[in-house]
């Protein structure tokens, strides 16, 4: 083609093609003889970036750029249409144009349409296309109309999805109408966009439209306004979810209910347009929670008082202590004393039946004196104070085996502690807690059965495992007291714990059924438990499991 056709210069793959095609087969002839209104308007439209498409002369040939190629899909009219009759390139929806365009020719008038949706032939079918397009007449030298300039877009993807986003706003408010909890939504400002049914039935308005903007300030109780606009405030300012409870007028009765109000930010394009949330009744839970607080308040006073008391009955119960140690044991004392008296200077002038009741009375003052030391032990486990020391646990034993050393001797026993550890505890406590352990495993063994009592040691940082009230990661000791004495049944682990309990007779092995008590308590001071298992006439297991360090 020649050079001097400017006008057809670059304009893509529609450039190309109109340079390359054979004009001169065509009405229209070479470009040589194209007036010079189409040789400027095809210019124009070729180095346009938006589509644009030109009807020209009577026959309302097409022309059209790169930019509108893309709406002519594939396998449609693309590149045939090029240099084709109007009515022969659109046949389909002919009817539909042609009057549009007839507007334009013959009067000379711009026309615009708004998504207007027509048919076209594109992608091997027919697709409904939504357009939005103007439709401009390109006049000659003399002001006659030469042809139609169309500028176009496809705006069928913007149509469906506005018709989306309308069916889902109508079932969103199906939906919210049909929910007893109120639904809302507002701008950044706390104007009402949106209300359901129920929120409007409660605050008494019939249409939604009469509840909008900050209509809502009427309806709220007036203290707790500061509430609401310092709470929205905060969340803009955050962009953040907000949780409120206030007060909200009821229409029918003019009564305050409370409610707790649920926002969350709404965003469109990135940016906060305001906020969406619930509003649920919670009168009945208030009153409920109020109502709850004043028993609570009656029942921490109750409390304080039933504290005063057993304040008092600890201060009764450390004179009966007192009494215990002196008052009680200065009439045993002189018991015991006359009755070794009677036993040395007297026993042999008694007859055989006194001396039988005389010893029944002498045992019975030792038990006595028993009784009354145990008790003070007891009572001193939570009334003394509490002084911790770091000691080692096998100079411990050594020291109560020590005192075991003659019944040991007697009963061929044998105590072992396999390993020691150091632990942090109050001292004379834990002694007593050893020795009562070991005693009664020394005490508590058939006449013809040697005590084997083995002391095992480790140290565990699972502790919650074994109680729930233990500290996980906090480094234990579980001492394990394994003996072959009598035992018990397993039904009796916990009992045995208890005061005064014992599951044996006076007859067959001495006791007052509060040393073990006395074990429970010194672990508890120690902030450890204590658990046993045994199998009757096979031995005994005490677990004790303490912190190693206070």
């Amino acid at each position: 083609m020649n050079k001097k056709f400017h006008f057809l210069d670059d304009g893509g793959e529609m450039g190309k093609l109109m340079r390359e095609k054979d004009w001169s087969l065509t009405p229209l002839g070479t470009p040589d003889g194209w007036p010079q209104t189409l040789r400027t308007t095809l210019n124009i439209m070729l180095n346009s970036p938006f589509p644009m498409f030109l009807f020209w002369g009577d026959t309302l040939k097409s022309f059209y750029n790169d930019a509108y190629r893309p709406i002519l899909g594939i396998d449609g009219k693309h590149p045939t249409i090029l240099g084709l009759n109007g009515e022969e390139a659109w046949n389909e929806i002919w009817e539909d144009i042609y009057p549009m365009l007839k507007i334009v020719k013959v009067k000379g008038e711009s026309i615009w349409r708004e998504n207007l949706m027509i048919p076209i032939f594109r992608n091997g079918r027919m697709e409904d296309v939504y357009w939005t397009f103007s439709y401009s007449p390109v006049k000659n030298e003399i002001g006659e109309v030469s042809g139609v300039l169309v500028i176009v877009t496809d705006t069928t993807e913007a149509v469906l999805a506005e018709r989306r986003l309308r069916e889902s706003e109508r079932r969103f408010r199906e939906v919210a109408n049909l929910s007893p909890v109120w639904i809302w939504i507002t701008d950044n400002e706390i104007n009402i966009q949106y209300a359901n049914r129920a929120l409007l039935d409660y605050v008494g308005v019939e249409n939604e439209a009469d509840f909008t903007g900050q209509v809502w300030v009427d309806v709220v109780h007036p203290d707790d306004l500061d509430l609401i606009f310092k709470g929205f405030a905060k969340a803009v300012k955050d962009k953040s979810d907000f949780t409120l409870e206030y007060r909200v007028k009821r229409n029918k009765t003019g009564k305050y209910e409370w409610f707790k109000v649920l926002g969350a930010p709404k965003f469109e394009g990135g940016k906060m347009v305001g906020f969406i949330g619930t509003g649920m009744n919670i009168d009945q839970q208030k009153s409920f929670a109020d109502e709850l607080k004043r028993e609570v308040d009656i029942r921490t006073k109750e409390l304080a008082d039933s504290n005063d008391k057993l304040e008092a009955m600890n201060k009764e119960l450390q004179s009966f202590a007192y009494i215990s140690s002196h008052d009680l044991q200065e009439p045993l004392r002189k018991i015991q004393m006359f009755a070794e008296v009677l036993m040395d200077n007297e026993f042999d002038k008694l007859s055989t039946s006194g001396k039988v009741k005389f010893e029944k009375i002498q045992s019975a003052a030792n038990r006595m004196q028993s009784l009354i030391n145990d008790l003070l032990s007891y009572s001193r486990t939570d009334t003394e104070k509490r002084v911790f020391e770091v000691i080692d646990l096998k100079e411990l034993v050594d020291d109560v085996k020590n005192d075991l050393a003659e019944e040991l001797k007697k009963k061929h026993g044998k105590i072992t502690l396999l390993q020691s550890y150091e632990i942090e505890v109050v001292p004379f406590q834990f002694r007593q807690l050893i020795y009562n352990l070991l005693s009664n495993s020394v005490k508590y063994t058939k006449s013809d059965v040697e005590p084997n009592v083995t002391i095992a040691t480790e140290i565990i940082t699972n502790a919650k495992s074994i109680d729930s009230s233990l500290i996980n990661k906090k480094e234990y000791v579980k001492i394990t007291i394994t003996d072959n004495g009598i035992g018990f049944e397993e039904q009796f682990a916990e009992k045995i714990f208890e005061v005064f309990q014992r599951l044996h007779s006076k007859q067959e092995y001495v006791g007052t059924g509060i040393g073990l008590a006395i074990v429970k308590k010194i672990v508890q001071n120690h902030n450890g438990v204590i658990s046993a298992k045994g199998k009757l006439n096979e031995g005994s297991v005490f677990e004790i499991v303490m912190p190693k360090m206070q």
